[in-house]
């Protein structure tokens, strides 16, 4: 099983020109840990994750930010446990190149373009979405693997069987996007939703979604 790490608008707006039209610290940093720690169960708390909340409030990041910091270290990643990103060429290049590789994570670049193989010891290079996965699958210190996008890899990812989960920050507002996010129909239900966060005026919220049947950690 794999998952989706996607933020999207309200028209499911995801990207415009190769990058994302809004900067939220929040979801940069719950990218972060969620992609990075082995056993992702341990940020549910750290967010405030929950089943059908309830409360009305919108709270600021520094809110939020205020109970994260004395909350207990997020397990880190080691050789024998670790997670993998998934993403297709032109992701991998809209990276700032000072976090080329995503540090503390396998980096699968999906390229046709690129020759195959591994480089730099965190990246791979794979000609095809179902290559990847079966190398990945493989791996017996990957704890998790992430698709983190673009467009294209989002819909193939969503359409697969092995798509357990869906990671999505919810974002309260339009942006002008070029790339839109894949519908996934009824295949996903809600198991947990955080509070209504606020940044520069923009509201936004995580949510996680499971397909029926799954066995997503």
């Amino acid at each position: 099983m794999f998952s989706v790490v996607v933020a999207a608008d309200k028209r499911r707006g995801i990207g415009r020109d190769g990058a994302l039209p809004w900067k939220l610290k929040g979801d940069m940093r719950w990218f972060r840990e969620l992609t990075t720690c082995p056993d992702v169960t341990q940020l549910w708390p750290r967010y405030c994750l929950d089943q059908g909340y309830q409360d009305k409030r919108v709270y600021t990041w520094e809110e939020l930010t205020a109970r994260i910091k004395p909350a207990p270290e997020l397990p880190a990643p080691y050789p024998g446990a670790r997670n993998a990103v998934l993403m297709g060429r032109k992701t991998w290049d809209s990276l700032p190149t000072r976090f080329r590789p995503l540090p503390d994570r396998l980096n699968g670049i999906l390229s046709r373009a690129l020759p195959p193989g591994v480089f730099q010891g965190s990246q791979h290079v794979w000609p095809s979405f179902p290559e990847a996965l079966t190398e990945l699958s493989r791996d017996p210190t990957l704890r998790n693997v992430f698709v983190v996008g673009g467009g294209e890899i989002f819909a193939e990812a969503l359409r697969h069987p092995e798509c357990g989960r869906v990671y999505f920050t919810d974002i309260e507002a339009e942006f002008t996007c070029d790339t839109v996010l894949a519908e996934w129909g009824e295949a996903f239900r809600e198991i947990a939703v955080s509070p209504r966060l606020e940044e520069a005026g923009t509201t936004y919220r995580f949510r996680v979604l499971e397909k029926a049947g799954s066995q997503t950690s």
